[in-house]
């Protein structure tokens, strides 16, 4: 039940940051537009990418710290790395910041290399977070980055400072985050030796694909949008992304803390516990990606709407990229497993299939089809990770269970839900607010349902509940 409670409060923390985005989000694209919001994404993915190699350093930071010994020197070891990867990734930038402007359209390079800089910094301290099995904390700490951020972003907005304003914003909230995670720091830095970093390097040298991977999947199609489609597309597809994104919420969290739990179960070769854990992932890595899915083939178009009329056009991608979204969530938990074994190399060659398929795909399926190739890249490349990681973890563990019944419960409920909110959205008055409260009651009606399916789903959600209101209700 421990995991269970760390999972909901790093869980609350994600749905603190996926409002603050959609608050942030839906203000951009009303005072700005879609084309202001397609150029800031595009700046995002592009920071996305060069931040790789420092990404994959984390990976090691938290693998390593997350073993239990030797901490201090771990985590010094993987900080020195990750400054001399920005510093040489900020050179480039600095570099050749002509062509950045060029490719993204707006004068952005010297606010870019502070994006590099700060991202380095934030990232690093959630790696040393996670290691120290403190996901609650690392999930707070992004919440607080997401919020200073969208605080700061609008206000820069309203005063006049628009795509600057955003830059400014993004790179002063990834500070102050940074700057709050420092208090949460338990481990004692040490004094490396050489065996330290060479142990990161190890690990970061295969991991550096998985960052890749969930880079590819997050903004391939991003980057190579913008050398097909016009800003506004950009923006409304990456709006549709953000929304997918949101039913991952609970698959994230799963992830975030059962990896340091299977890492240290791992070392002993507990292969029955780390087994039991991620069937227990998979359970509940569903329970909000499914009823989105059935939620968004409903009231799709009435949501995207909220954001401005041009937005609508865009739900059938946003559908598309729920069911990559969903398809991914299930496969993102088999290469954490893979990797929480210790075995980088087998999920390096995973990755790497994933990367080049996506690559591919995006480069041809967007060349013929425009930004519905791009959806459909991503969920075929989603759904190969998810087949070739499930099976390169049974090569490890054992098959790994699949909780098929549950999942069909979790689908039942969501059916259900869809035709109550189907049925009530063709009697109402189409407004916003009817619309965010048809969510709403959806959202009821699916918990409700699935409460009374799921025995499993009940166990835990009354394990979850606070003592005194158990013992009121007993």
């Amino acid at each position: 039940m421990r995991l269970g409670r760390t999972t909901l409060i790093h869980f609350s923390s994600q749905v603190a940051i996926s409002v603050s985005g959609f608050v942030a989000t839906l203000f951009i694209a009303r005072e700005l537009g879609s084309a202001t919001l397609g150029v800031y994404a595009t700046v995002v993915a592009l920071l996305f990418w060069t931040t790789i190699p420092s990404s994959a350093v984390g990976s090691a930071i938290t693998k390593r710290l997350s073993e239990g010994h030797d901490q201090g020197a771990y985590c010094v070891a993987g900080v020195v790395t990750t400054m001399i990867l920005v510093g040489s990734v900020a050179l480039l930038a600095v570099t050749y910041g002509p062509w950045i402007d060029v490719y993204v359209g707006a004068p952005v390079t010297d606010l870019f290399v502070l994006l590099l800089v700060g991202t380095g910094l934030f990232n690093t301290t959630l790696a040393i977070l996670n290691g120290q099995k403190k996901v609650a904390y690392s999930g707070l700490t992004q919440a607080s980055d997401r919020v200073i951020r969208t605080t700061l972003q609008i206000l820069l907005v309203i005063v006049g400072y628009e795509l600057v304003g955003l830059l400014v914003g993004h790179v002063v909230a990834l500070v102050c985050a940074s700057v709050l995670a420092l208090f949460f720091f338990d481990v004692t830095p040490s004094r490396p030796t050489r065996t330290h970093f060479r142990s990161i390097y190890e690990y970061a040298r295969y991991s550096w694909l998985g960052t890749l991977q969930s880079r590819a999947f997050g903004w391939m199609d991003t980057i190579v949008l913008a050398f097909f489609v016009a800003p506004s597309f950009i923006g409304i597809y990456e709006v549709s992304w953000n929304l997918a994104s949101m039913l991952a919420l609970v698959s994230t969290s799963i992830q975030q803390t059962l990896f340091p739990e299977l890492s240290e179960l791992s070392t002993a070769d507990s292969y029955d516990r780390i087994r039991h854990y991620l069937e227990e992932g998979l359970v509940f890595t569903g329970v909000f990606a499914i009823p989105g899915l059935f939620g968004a083939a409903v009231l799709g178009p009435q949501i995207l709407k909220i954001y401005s009329p041009e937005f609508q056009q865009g739900a059938q991608i946003l559908l598309l990229l729920i069911v990559a979204r969903t398809i991914a969530a299930f496969g993102d938990q088999f290469l954490s497993a893979i990797n929480a074994v210790d075995r980088p190399d087998i999920a390096f060659r995973v990755n790497l299939a994933f990367v080049v398929a996506n690559i591919v795909l995006n480069v041809i399926l967007i060349w013929q089809f425009g930004w519905y190739g791009a959806a459909v890249a991503t969920l075929l490349s989603a759904l190969l990770s998810l087949v070739l990681g499930y099976y390169s973890l049974a090569s490890l563990i054992g098959t790994p269970p699949v909780p098929a019944i549950e999942i069909g419960r979790e689908m039942i409920a969501a059916s259900m839900m869809a035709v109550v909110v189907f049925a009530l959205e063709r009697a109402v008055p189409e407004n916003h607010y009817v619309t965010i409260a048809l969510v709403f009651v959806g959202a009821l009606v699916y918990t409700i349902c699935l409460l009374a399916l799921s025995k499993r789903v009940r166990v835990k959600a009354w394990g979850l509940l606070p003592a005194p209101i158990r013992g009121r209700v007993a």
